[in-house]
């Protein structure tokens, strides 16, 4: 298992979107069930996200997404 991933963390991974939408779509996915969100209390704020039973059984379907888009679409 990974270890859970600050938001910090995600928003420098990625090199599209910003740091205020990557917050609104980690909301969305605690509210549905898929991560579930630490807050640590601290200064600077500290917060994880971790996948829950349910995010964890999505990946396989993403996986699957991701394999039919590399072979039928050159992804």
């Amino acid at each position: 298992m990974s270890p859970p991933r600050s938001l910090h963390a995600i928003v420098q991974l990625r090199s599209l979107g910003t740091a205020p939408s990557y917050g609104k779509q980690l909301r969305e996915l605690v509210a549905d069930g898929f991560l579930t969100r630490t807050d640590f209390g601290e200064v600077p704020p500290r917060v994880e996200y971790t996948l829950t039973p349910q995010g964890k059984s999505f990946v396989p379907i993403l996986l699957a997404m991701k394999q039919w888009g590399e072979k039928e679409l050159g992804l």
